[in-house]
């Protein structure tokens, strides 16, 4: 995973959810957050803002173990 992407979908989640960057780190199942629809569609629309890149809903209700390392790794690759 490149630098890029995670720290910056850290700060989204950070502000979206009042964490601090020490809270989270790539291994976290995204379900740690306690994301509800809302955060997860905010989180989508970030993303699509910031990178130009699509987050599917496919990909949290399809894996309910994702982490947050897993989500930007598929967000580098979308890029790529």
């Amino acid at each position: 995973m490149t630098n890029n992407v995670y720290p910056i979908v850290c700060e989204m989640l950070c502000d979206a959810k009042d964490l601090t960057q020490d809270m989270l780190t790539p291994e976290m199942p995204l379900h740690h957050l306690k994301l509800d629809s809302l955060d997860y569609v905010e989180l989508m629309v970030l993303v699509k803002r910031e990178f130009d890149l699509t987050l599917s809903a496919d990909m949290f209700v399809n894996n309910p173990n994702l982490t947050l390392g897993e989500m930007c790794k598929a967000l580098e690759e979308q890029k790529a």
